[in-house]
Order: C-alpha cells, then sequence, then structure tokens
C-alpha cells in the first residue's frame, strides 16, 4: 500500500468512527449525524440541503459542480439497526482488530459513506462536467420510509437526471443489478373475548390468524416447490391475555418478497380468499379482521447490458453482476427516475445486523476507488 493510499484509508477511518459515534438506530434522530456529514460536505465543496421530518430524523442532499443534467447520484442510508448483545466491543465505538473495523454500522452502510467523502475530497470541483451527488436517508431499515419523502422533490426537479444511481449497500465491492421487492402486511384480528368453557362456541382470535397463517405457509411451500423467486415469511404474531380466557384480539405481521415481473397481489390470491372465508365466518358475531400495510417497495432490475452498468461493471473489476435476496432503495430510485441503479458498497451482508459487524479495511480501500472512478467515468470525461 502507498502513501497516499494509507492516508486516504486513514482519513476514512477517521471519518468512519465519527460515523458510527452517533446512534442512529430507526425512529431516532439523526439529526447530529446530518449536521457532521454537512460539515465534511461543505469543506469539499458541496452544497447541502437538508429535509427533516418527524421527531428529528431527516436526509440529506449534497451536490458538488455544476447545477445540470447527468452526472451520478451516490446512496446511502443513515439509520442502523439496533446493537443486541454479545459484541466484543462497544458497538458506538470503530475498534480496529486485525484487518477489520468494527462497529454498528460500519457494513451497513457508514462505511460507504466515509469513503464517498473521502473520495469527494481528491476532486477539484472545477474539473467536473456534471453533477455528483450524495443523497443520505433515514429510516431505510424500517421500510425505506425516508427516501420516500425525498424523492418527490428529486423527480420535480427538471434538472435532476444523473445518469447512473449507486447504493452502496454491503456486497463486497461486487455490483448488483436486481432485488426483490417487498410488501409488509399486518392482520388483526378483533372478537368478543369470553370465558374459555365457552371454546368452540364462539370465535378465538387467536384460532383465526393461526388459519391466516396456515394459508400463508401453504403459499410459501407452494413458492419453494415450484423454485419461484417469491418468498412469504409470518414474522410476528401477538395476541390473548389469559389461558382461561378467549382471545379477543390477536395481530400478525407478515412479509411477502418478489420478483420485478411479479405481482404481489396477484401471488397473494389465495391468502385473500382464506382471509375473506374468515370474514365471512366472523360477520354473524360481530368479529372484524382488519389489513394495513405497513411497508412496501419496488423489486429493481437494471438492464445488465446498458452502457451504464457494463461502464460499473467494468469499473468494479469484480466478475459479473447478479442479483440480490435483500432489498434496498435502488427499486424506488429506478422507480421514480427511470434511471440505471446498480447496488455496490463496502462489507458483506452477512454481518450486517449481527454482533461484532465490521468491514474490511481493503474493502474501504477498494469503495474509494470506485466512487472515484464512477465519478471519473460520468462526471468528469467528456
Amino acid at each position: 500500500m502507498s502513501e497516499y493510499q494509507h492516508r486516504l484509508l486513514d482519513q476514512c477511518l477517521a471519518i468512519l468512527g465519527q460515523l458510527v459515534s452517533f446512534p442512529t438506530v430507526s425512529e431516532t434522530p439523526n439529526r447530529a449525524l446530518l449536521d457532521y456529514l454537512e460539515e465534511q460536505l461543505v469543506q469539499v465543496g458541496a452544497t447541502v440541503t437538508t429535509q427533516m421530518g418527524p421527531d428529528g430524523r431527516g436526509n440529506l442532499l449534497a451536490r458538488i459542480g455544476p447545477i445540470a443534467s447527468g452526472g451520478v447520484l451516490l446512496s446511502g442510508h443513515t439509520d442502523v439497526v439496533p446493537p443486541g448483545q454479545g459484541w466484543s466491543s462497544e458497538p458506538w465505538t470503530l475498534t480496529t482488530v486485525g484487518n477489520r473495523a468494527v462497529a454498528r454500522g460500519t457494513a451497513d452502510m457508514k462505511g460507504f459513506l466515509a469513503s464517498t467523502i473521502v473520495a469527494l475530497a481528491q476532486l477539484d470541483p472545477d474539473d467536473l462536467r456534471a453533477p455528483v451527488y450524495l443523497a443520505g436517508s433515514y429510516d431505510e431499515e424500517i421500510g425505506c420510509v425516508g427516501v420516500q419523502e425525498l424523492l418527490p422533490q428529486l423527480s420535480e426537479d427538471p434538472l435532476f437526471k444523473p445518469e447512473l444511481v449507486v447504493v452502496g449497500e454491503p456486497t463486497m465491492m461486487e455490483p448488483r443489478h436486481a432485488h426483490l421487492g417487498k410488501r409488509v402486511i399486518s392482520v388483526e384480528v378483533e372478537v368478543d373475548e369470553g370465558h374459555s368453557s365457552l371454546a368452540g362456541a364462539q370465535p378465538n382470535a387467536i384460532s383465526v390468524v393461526a388459519s391466516l397463517v396456515r394459508s400463508l405457509d401453504e403459499l410459501q411451500t407452494q413458492a419453494s416447490e415450484s423454485g419461484s423467486e417469491f418468498s412469504v415469511n409470518c414474522g410476528t404474531v401477538s395476541g390473548g391475555s389469559q389461558p382461561n380466557i378467549i382471545a379477543g384480539s390477536c395481530r400478525l405481521v407478515f412479509e411477502i418478497r418478489f420478483g420485478k415481473s411479479q405481482d404481489p397481489d396477484h401471488l397473494l390470491e389465495p391468502f385473500h380468499l382464506a382471509l375473506k372465508a374468515e370474514r365471512q365466518a366472523l360477520s354473524p358475531t360481530g368479529g372484524t379482521i382488519t389489513l394495513k400495510n405497513l411497508a412496501s417497495y419496488p423489486a429493481m432490475a437494471t438492464d445488465i447490458d446498458s452502457e451504464a452498468m457494463a461502464a460499473v461493471i467494468r469499473m468494479a473489476d469484480a466478475g459479473p453482476s447478479k442479483s440480490v435476496r435483500y432489498g434496498t432503495e435502488g427499486g424506488l430510485f429506478a422507480q421514480a427516475l427511470a434511471v440505471p441503479v446498480v447496488i455496490c458498497g463496502p462489507g458483506d451482508i452477512a454481518v450486517a445486523h449481527r454482533p461484532d459487524e465490521y468491514v474490511e479495511l481493503s474493502q474501504l480501500q477498494r469503495c474509494i476507488h470506485f466512487v472515484s472512478a464512477t465519478i471519473g467515468r460520468f462526471c468528469i470525461d467528456s
């Protein structure tokens, strides 16, 4: 490693250390982190705007270079999942262990934000023929909430037309052109409570939910047997109060993941038929079943043969692009902006959301190089 590369890595680790020190768990304030990002970005010549949402949470959008169409948008979310138990070190303090930088958010995805700031610091804004944008969103981990507030503002700007969006989720710096979409749905069943001696004579909310869970499990079995890429998962069930009381309420939350060519409403038709039957059975007793969409984002499928995608694959130099099963903000960017989107960032998704989350130092170096090359290709080269 050259002295120059050492210096860039040291700068990246210093910024990453600051970023992970902000405990920006989803649904908690991220304003202090946004202020730090703004301070760093202004120093490298960026124009920065923030869009504040509820309870001290907000989005950031920075631009370096001319007010013009074209260029590239680099995007990352600022929130992280709770640290949980089982850490070998303090989760909000960056710890270097061998070739790893350890802390909550290092891979998912503050390592990308830190690497991007270092790459931007190497720029001369006067060299840019097209703008470089950096977006930082809030509450991605609970359903891509923040970016859905930012996108209308971007799509309404006639000059905001980047040639490429890079979402820096951890891919081990291997480009990814597609991911599944997701919808999260809650089912709430309400019936009259009663003495348990009347079991069988009146409906039980837990039993109704259990029947609906069986219909969803049957859907998953069919998907697995047919080799379909869609999946259904029953995530949480809660209800009832005492063993000697017929449960008056029960709540199920489940998700469905689906491909770009799949319609989730069509996939869920067997479930909706089961739901209709349960509602009809409850109707004489006054029982109700309420469905709510809690969160959703679309699937993404960038044309792998597009010029932009081909350029990214060459610059990443990590083999052909593949798809991923986890979701990102990429599908929303592609839907709103009609622009090629690639997922490419430092770190391994396998260590995200786990104790001792880490990013390898070599991944940060590769990310700095990749971001610099991407800016050169889309914002500097004529």
